[in-house]
């Protein structure tokens, strides 16, 4: 089974206990967004010819801080290059505050068919220690505001 991992490395703000590569800085995300167009055209004979992608997976950092527009370039790239299986699992990482209704609504006009939110508690002085961004009720309401879209 073949996949594809795409890495964002940027967040709003730095979470006490992460260790993954990230920057609060967005002063970069256009030149890394042309890197990863790049590199999906440079890796695009890797696989054995016409294997078909099952999985495309947008992992962080947090990658809901990217626009339906950025997705769409990316995706663009992938389907244009890639042989993309009808019923891929298509995974997006999110943080709570990300999901709002406009940006479920812009992600619903992309192939993004399942979402990893990123809620490590549903206790408030467990979400502070950890310098998390979202209320134990916006977490909520991110998980009930992606099932209802």
């Amino acid at each position: 089974m073949a996949g594809i991992y795409i890495h964002i490395p940027f967040c709003l703000q730095a979470c006490h206990y992460c260790d993954f590569h990230f920057s609060t800085s967005l002063k970069n995300k256009l030149e890394l967004l042309r890197a990863i167009d790049k590199e999906l055209l440079v890796r695009k004979n890797y696989l054995s010819k016409g294997e078909l992608i099952n999985s495309i997976y947008f992992g962080g950092g947090t990658p809901s801080i990217l626009s339906r527009e950025e997705l769409s370039r990316i995706f663009d790239t992938i389907y244009s290059n890639y042989n993309i299986s009808e019923s891929a699992e298509i995974t997006l990482e999110a943080n709570p505050e990300d999901l709002n209704s406009e940006k479920l609504r812009a992600l619903k006009n992309t192939p993004v068919n399942r979402f990893s939110i990123g809620i490590q508690s549903f206790f408030e002085d467990d979400l502070k220690f950890m310098n998390r961004a979202h209320s134990v009720q916006k977490a909520v309401a991110s998980v009930k505001g992606a099932q209802d879209a």
